[in-house]
C-alpha cells in the first residue's frame, strides 16, 4: 500500500507524497527483507519521471537503487 500511495504522488507530481510514502516503504523493505516490496519500489522508481530532478526524490531513488536484489 505504501508504494501505491507513493505512485499516486508521482502521477500527481507531488514530491512530498512520493518521498513520505516511499521512505516508509524503503524502511519496510529493509526491516522485512521482502523481495515483493523491493520490486514494487523499483517499479515506483520508474515512475519518477521529471520528479527525479527534485533532490528529495533523487535521494529516495538512490535508496531504492541501493536495496539488494531480491
Amino acid at each position: 500500500m505504501l508504494t501505491d500511495l507513493a505512485a499516486i504522488g508521482a502521477r500527481r507530481r507531488d514530491p512530498e507524497q512520493v518521498v513520505a510514502y516511499g521512505k516508509e516503504a524503503v524502511a519496510l523493505a529493509r526491516a522485512s527483507g521482502s523481495g515483493y516490496v523491493v520490486r514494487r519500489l523499483r517499479n515506483l522508481y520508474g515512475e519518477f519521471g521529471p520528479l527525479s530532478r527534485d533532490h528529495r526524490v533523487a535521494e529516495l531513488g538512490a535508496e531504492i537503487a541501493a536495496l539488494g536484489t531480491p
